[in-house]
This record gives C-alpha cells, sequence and structure tokens, in this order.
C-alpha cells in the first residue's frame, strides 16, 4: 500500500524532530539512521506527487508544508554547522595548549638538569 503525500510530509516532519531530539542527546547513529529515513521518505515523496494527481490548492498546501520543512532542515543544518565550528575551535584550543604545555615541559626538565649538573 502506498502511502499519499500528506502522510509522507508528517513522516518527513517526525523525522525531523527525531534528529533534534538526537542532536541534543549528541547521539550521532540515531542523527544518521533519521537521515536516511528522510532521504527515502524524500524520494518516496517525489513519487507519491507525480503518480498522484491533486488538484490545486492540495498542491498549493503541500508545496508550503514542503517549504517550511526546508527551511526547518536548513535551520538544523545550520545550528549543526555551528555546533560543528564551536568543536573545532575547542579541539584547536586543547592543541594549542598541550603544545604549550609540552613545551614549559621541557624547559622546566632541562632547566633542572643545568643546576643540578
Amino acid at each position: 500500500m502506498t502511502r499519499g503525500p500528506v502522510e509522507i510530509i508528517v513522516a518527513l516532519e517526525r523525522e525531523c524532530l527525531k534528529v533534534d531530539g538526537a542532536i541534543a542527546k549528541r547521539n550521532w547513529s540515531a542523527c544518521e539512521e533519521s537521515w536516511r529515513a528522510q532521504r527515502l521518505l524524500t524520494h518516496e515523496l517525489d513519487i507519491a506527487m507525480r503518480k498522484e494527481p491533486l488538484d490545486k490548492t492540495q498542491t498549493a498546501a503541500i508545496w508550503k508544508r514542503i517549504d517550511r520543512l526546508t527551511a526547518y532542515r536548513d535551520a538544523q543544518l545550520k545550528r549543526l554547522k555551528a555546533f560543528n565550528e564551536a568543536c573545532a575551535t575547542r579541539l584547536a584550543n586543547v592543541g594549542r595548549f598541550r603544545s604549550f604545555a609540552k613545551t614549559k615541559a621541557q624547559e622546566r626538565r632541562s632547566s633542572l638538569l643545568d643546576v643540578t649538573s
């Protein structure tokens, strides 16, 4: 049994909400599963829209929901990019600190050896 466009859009909206929950929990495998499901649902929606002839008001309403869904997913992507950049900045700072700590540890060690010899 094939689903109609409205049912598929509802399923896509639910998957977007699943991604939000998974991002909040930092559950990246759940995000990946949901994104995979979204790709399949998007393909299914494309097929359903071509197969099932709809009147103009239904088509306009469906496209309005699709546009909102697209904006929502774009906002998710923007938040993920910001999170990624924040992680990259933190990792770079940790790397700089470690590098600094290693140089200071070597300086301390060599000065101790010079004093005691």
